[in-house]
Order: structure tokens, then C-alpha cells, then sequence
């Protein structure tokens, strides 16, 4: 069994997890399975829309995954378990640190929520930073791509991935008691994952309880974990300095030079779990509950290991987080812990009244992670702070030749973030948000108008300087149906985004990035004037939907190399500079009848997003033309499912960026429900068949470190 030398001895559990990434396609808004009739799609809701529209209705692109496509295509993290969605891809710090990257935008232009309220962690921060949230906590995951900032705020230009997670019970139970259990294994990195949730009525209540755990080894690559064009890069720099005058020929050199890693991607073992309990009071007006959740994360850092001075450390801040003493020096881990308090509800309100309804949540969390090397803590991360937000739907009512609704709502939190170490790259700050938000639709049946606006004010402070931003969103949608099952929208979308604390106040070294970062504290607000075409409709005898967008940016904020060093890191600065998105993604799904007693479907998605700089060049970790295929064939208690998935090579790269190859990946899914009295399903599948080398240009490790190789996953769910 492999393991890892530099894993805390906390860390080795009996119960395991672990998961590798899948580019399963899983059926989301207009694409569900094809035994569901359009009717049966229409009463999708999208609860991340204030106005509870359906995905059918929904202006904008959004992609709503259930709990079933979410444990066929469990892919360990968040983010790479929806990677394989149109539009959608992964920053891939390696299986644990993952976030979503939509439409080329990453970072904080993605927001991630948890029933529409912040992470409340440092995921934006860094992308070695892993989000507070996991995948099989889900019910579902509603993704909305393009600017979703009316409703999210100033920061969610790119999109939003909401995660809901039920852990606050919003209906009652049917019988005493309901529940899932889901058990995995990978063989790649000889991962196990568990989780269990239950909730169990008493009367006017429910309860919950769920428990989670993944833990996985160190995973197999089919190569090097170097890519061809780096290690040639390397070995043309080792040459140029043996043949610089004065070079001192080091036998150890030549050792280290050759002893490169193979087969496997070293440090890249986890170990997660989390836990959490709830209670909600449901009665006819509605619901409201609260919800504790307490996580822990255990995780190496793969691709490069931290600079410190050896006397500088600071483990006695955080006594929670023990290291190792037989950890290796040159080994880094991440030993993370967050507590969280969720509130939420919906009230029906009673006629005469304006509001029909009124939905708030607020969550509160306490974050910390440490990064520790050489068995002591070097840098401490703190982040501890809320957000809440309160919406009022207004009760439709019949305007012209149409019907009228909307929504207000009202969004705050404050975030108190705090480094310190040795790669405190960002001075200690408080970021404090105010927004107000109203979205109104009216809807003539064939065509119908939607609009919002949102104003917003940020207030962040720090010992570096302080500054306040007013920043004003707005968008306006016209949509048609010229027959039936036929939707098509043109939105036009202004959305300004404040900067962040790291992109205003940033300044020393950060070895995630491998380079040393410098804000620029006189940056102003970032604007984005967008222009996006949807469509769902029958075509080809299938369900097509598909979007092209363009998005202008005025003072993009991005970082960018100086040419400069500083202690043998390349110094990057944050710059503002025009730039241009633009780019489509479609999915197609159709019946295609049937082959001895099988049930056969297919689908097909496709996505590209360009992004340059207006004066000449590319914007970084943009990922390529990418397009998949799959079919599915069911009969019975079991069914079938085999896919391909294409990624063009990457050649449009930045300035300090190496291009990337293609891929092909293969893979293939069966699923056995076998008994009609339970839900009890057994999964098994391969992936990345042909142990294909796979590097993702949104990763700022990609050169270091590719997706797993050949994996096979077993895993078993039962509902009951």
C-alpha cells in the first residue's frame, strides 16, 4: 500500500475516501434523462433565481444537477465533480484543492454558495485553498453561468455555483424516518469515501444528521508528473548554467537533476470529514430551520514546497493543528478546520400584503488553516465572518396583455481575514459588503421582458491602507417562445466588480503561484458590459440548449509578470487592462430508439470561451476548445454509459504561460438498481480508460502536476 511519509499520523484512518476525476456527463436543465417528458422537466426550479423560476424559464445559462448525477459522476472535490458541465472547468491544485472556473473567469468572479450564502473561507485567496464544501453534501447543485451579479452581488461576473445541501430541512419527512448512505473505492489512489445522512420527523419537525468522510493516497499518474515541454525547459536551463563561467560541477547535481517523479504525483494525498446536525419547524406558512456543520481537512500540497527561515515558525498560535515531528522537511500539508451556524426559512405571507413571500438565510463561520512544513505550522490563515441575505417575492398580478412579478432583496457580510507567517502575502483586513437587489419580469406568454438592478457598497479596510467602493449592476433580457418548448433570450448585462484584498494590498511571496505578488492599492472598479443569446429547443429530433455570449471588460483586473525577482521568485503585479471574452456552449440530447431491449440516448456538449487583451495578447488559464460525446443505454435494472471527451491544444496562452497538448479521455459507467421494494444502487466505473496524460489549462500546476491516470470506482448508494 502506498503512503505517504509526509501525511500526518492523524490522518490514517480506517474509514478512507477518495474519488478521481470524472468527464461523465450528467443530464442538468433541459438535458435530463430521456424518459422524462417536457412536462416533467418544467417543474425544475432553479432556487438560486429570486423569482423561483424553472430552468425552461430561466433567461440566462444555468445547468441544475440532482443527487442521483451527482453520486454517478462523484469526482472527490466540487469542483471537479461538475468540471465536465458546458462551460464549467476546475483550477485543479491537485484532488483537494479544486475550484470552479466558468467560462474562463475564476477566483472571486465565481462565486461559491451554500443555499445562496458564502463559503465564509480563503478558497478565493489562493487556488491551493480548498472550498469549504463537498460535492456528496449536495441535493443539488445549481450553476448559473454569465453574470449572475444582481442577485449575488458585484463579484459573481463569471457565475454562480450554489450548492444545495439540506442540511436545513424545508419539508417534512414522508414517514418517520428518511436517509442515504453512499460507500466508494477508487483504485487510482486507493481512496474510500463514506457518507451518511438521515432525517427523522417529529412532528412539526425534522431533523437532521450527516456525517462525511474521504481520504485518499497519493494517486498514479500514466508518466511524468513534469510535462514534456517543462522538463525540456529545465534540462536547456541546467545547461546554460554548467556552461556559465565560473559553474562548479556538483555530483549531487547531476542525482537530483535526473531523479524526477514518475508514476505517481507525490503529496497529493487527503483526508476530509465533516459533520453536521440540524432542525427545522415546518407548518403550512413555510419553514425555517437552523444547522451546525463542523469540518476538518487534512491535505498535501503538491508541485512545489514552502520558503522559510527555519527559527521563524508559529505553531503555537494554532495548538488545534499538531504536526507530525517525523514529517519530511521538504513536504507541505494544509491542516484545515471550519465551524459553521446556518439560519434559514421561507414565510408565506398573507394576502394584502404586496409579498407573497419572504425567504432569508445567514451563516456564520469560524475558519482556520495552517500550512505546515518540516512538522511546524509556517503561515496561519483565519478568516471568521457572516453573510445573510433576505428576499421578498411580490405576489404576481396581471399587467396589459401580461403577468408581472418581481422580487427585492437586501445582501450583507463581514469578513475578517487574517495571515500570518511566513507567506503572508496579504496584510490582515475586514471586508464589509452592503447590497440591495430587485429583479421584475413581465411575461406575455409568446415574448416578455426581464430586468434588474443592484447597488452595492464595499468598505475594506487594512493596515496597509483602506479603501470603499459604490458599485451599480444592471441587466435587461428580452425572451420569446414562438412555439412550444421553444425558449430564446438576449440578455445585456452591466456588472461591476470591487476589487479584492489580495488584488489591492497584496506584497511577498507566494509559492502556490510560484512567484511573488504585488497589489496595486489605487485600483478601481472592474466593469464587465456582457451580451449573451440562450436557446432551448426541439432540433434533430433532440433537446438542444446553447448560449453565446461576449463580454467587454474596462480595467480587468489581473496579474501579470514585471520581468522583475525578488529571493529567485518572479515578481507578478496587479494590473487592470482592457480585455474581451467571447465564446459559446451547447448541449444536445436525443432518443436513438432502440438495440435488443436496451433503451438507447445520446448527448453531445461543446464549449470554447477566448480571452484577450485588447492591446495585443492572451488572458492565462483560459481552458481550449473542448467537445464530448456519450450514449446510454438502459433495459431494466441496469444501465450503461460510455463517453469521450476531446480538449483541443491550448496555444493562445499568456506571456509566462507553456501551451498544452490535447487529450482524449474514455470512459465508461454501469449501474445495477436491482431490487423494486428498495433503492439500493451499485456503481462501477472506469475512467480515463486509455491512461491518457491530461493536463487542464485552468491549473496553474498543470506542468507539475496531470490528472489521475487509468481509475476504476466501486461504490454502492442506498436510500431509504
Amino acid at each position: 500500500m502506498k503512503r505517504s511519509s509526509s501525511r500526518p499520523a492523524s490522518a490514517r484512518r480506517v474509514l478512507l475516501a477518495g474519488a478521481s476525476l470524472s468527464l461523465l456527463i450528467p443530464a442538468a436543465a433541459l438535458a435530463q434523462s430521456g424518459s422524462e417528458t417536457p412536462d416533467e422537466r418544467d417543474v425544475i426550479i432553479v432556487t438560486s433565481s429570486v423569482l423561483r423560476t424553472t430552468t425552461d424559464e430561466v433567461t440566462g445559462a444555468v445547468e441544475v444537477v440532482d443527487q442521483r448525477h451527482i453520486e454517478d459522476n462523484l469526482a472527490g472535490s466540487l469542483a471537479d465533480t461538475i468540471a465536465h458541465e458546458p462551460g464549467v472547468s476546475t483550477t485543479y491544485f491537485g484532488p483537494a484543492a479544486s475550484r470552479p472556473v466558468i467560462r474562463g473567469l475564476g477566483a472571486d468572479r465565481v462565486m461559491v454558495l451554500v443555499n445562496g450564502t458564502g463559503l465564509i473561507d480563503a478558497s478565493t485567496a489562493s487556488p491551493d485553498h480548498a472550498v469549504q464544501s463537498e460535492a456528496l453534501e449536495a441535493e443539488q447543485i445549481e450553476i448559473l453561468r454569465g453574470p449572475a451579479a444582481i442577485a449575488y452581488g458585484g463579484g459573481a461576473i463569471g457565475g454562480v455555483v450554489n450548492v444545495i445541501d439540506g442540511r436545513i430541512p424545508h419539508a417534512p419527512v414522508d414517514g418517520l424516518v428518511d436517509g442515504r448512505i453512499y460507500l466508494g473505492a477508487t483504485s487510482v489512489d486507493e481512496g474510500r469515501t463514506a457518507a451518511a445522512r438521515a432525517r427523522i420527523g417529529a412532528g412539526p419537525f425534522v431533523f437532521t444528521a450527516e456525517v462525511m468522510n474521504r481520504t485518499a493516497e497519493d494517486y498514479d499518474i500514466p508518466g511524468y508528473a513534469e510535462s514534456e515541454l517543462y522538463r525540456l525547459l529545465e534540462e536547456d536551463e541546467h545547461h546554460d548554467d554548467e556552461n556559465r563561467p565560473g559553474f562548479a560541477h556538483d555530483d549531487d547535481d547531476d542525482h537530483d537533476h535526473e531523479e524526477e517523479a514518475i508514476g505517481t504525483v507525490e503529496n497529493t494525498w487527503l483526508d476530509t470529514q465533516s459533520a453536521s446536525v440540524g432542525v427545522s419547524l415546518i407548518q403550512d406558512w413555510g419553514f425555517v430551520g437552523v444547522a451546525y456543520r463542523s469540518s476538518e481537512s487534512q491535505y498535501g500540497v503538491p508541485g512545489h514546497a514552502h520558503h522559510h527561515d527555519e527559527e521563524d515558525h508559529h505553531d503555537d498560535l494554532l495548538p488545534a493543528f499538531a504536526a507530525d515531528e517525523d514529517d519530511e522537511e521538504e513536504a507541505v500539508y494544509i491542516d484545515m478546520v471550519q465551524n459553521r451556524w446556518d439560519v434559514r426559512g421561507e414565510v408565506d405571507l398573507p394576502g394584502g400584503v404586496p409579498l407573497d413571500s419572504v425567504r432569508f438565510s445567514l451563516g456564520m463561520a469560524d475558519y482556520k488553516h495552517a500550512e505546515v512544513e518540516g512538522g511546524a505550522v509556517g503561515t496561519l490563515f483565519t478568516n471568521e465572518g457572516w453573510e445573510g441575505r433576505v428576499e421578498g417575492r411580490f405576489e404576481p398580478v396581471t399587467l396589459g396583455a401580461g403577468t408581472w412579478e418581481g422580487a427585492v432583496g437586501i445582501q450583507a457580510f463581514r469578513r475578517d481575514f487574517a495571515a500570518l507567517g511566513d507567506e503572508a502575502f496579504v496584510p490582515a483586513s475586514v471586508t464589509e459588503d452592503q447590497g440591495i437587489f430587485t429583479v421584475q419580469r413581465w411575461d406575455a406568454g409568446d415574448w416578455g421582458l426581464e430586468g434588474g438592478l443592484r447597488l452595492e457598497q464595499r468598505d475594506l479596510s487594512s493596515l496597509a491602507g483602506d479603501r470603499d467602493f459604490s458599485t451599480v449592476s444592471a441587466s435587461g433580457s428580452v425572451f420569446f417562445r414562438p412555439v412550444r418548448d421553444q425558449f430564446f433570450a438576449v440578455t445585456l448585462s452591466r456588472s461591476e466588480r470591487a476589487p479584492t484584498d489580495v488584488e489591492l494590498f497584496a506584497d511577498g511571496p507566494h509559492p502556490a503561484t510560484s512567484s511573488y505578488e504585488v497589489g496595486d492599492a489605487s485600483l478601481d472598479v472592474e466593469t464587465a458590459l456582457s451580451l449573451e443569446f440562450t436557446a432551448r429547443t426541439p432540433v434533430f429530433g433532440g433537446d438542444l440548449e446553447a448560449a453565446v455570449f461576449r463580454a467587454g471588460f474596462d480595467g480587468f483586473i489581473g496579474l501579470f509578470p514585471t520581468g522583475a525577482e525578488i529571493d529567485e521568485l518572479p515578481v507578478f503585479e496587479f494590473r487592470a487592462v482592457d480585455a474581451t471574452f467571447t465564446g459559446f456552449e451547447a448541449r444536445f440530447e436525443r432518443e436513438l430508439g432502440q438495440l435488443h431491449g436496451w433503451d438507447l440516448s445520446g448527448e453531445l456538449t461543446a464549449e470554447y470561451v477566448s480571452a484577450e487583451i485588447d492591446g495585443g495578447g492572451n488572458l492565462p488559464f483560459i481552458p481550449p476548445l473542448s467537445i464530448a460525446g456519450g450514449v446510454t443505454a438502459e433495459r431494466g435494472a441496469h444501465e450503461l454509459h460510455a463517453s469521450l471527451e476531446w480538449a483541443d491544444v491550448q496555444n493562445d496562452t499568456a506571456a509566462f504561460e507553456l501551451k498544452t497538448q490535447s487529450y482524449v479521455l474514455a470512459n465508461a459507467r454501469w449501474t445495477w438498481q436491482p431490487f423494486t421494494e428498495r433503492d439500493v444502487r451499485f456503481i462501477l466505473e472506469g475512467r480515463n480508460l486509455t491512461d491518457e496524460e491530461v493536463r487542464l489549462h485552468t491549473s496553474v500546476l498543470k506542468d507539475q502536476v496531470p490528472l489521475p491516470g487509468r481509475n476504476f470506482r466501486a461504490a454502492i448508494v442506498y436510500s431509504f
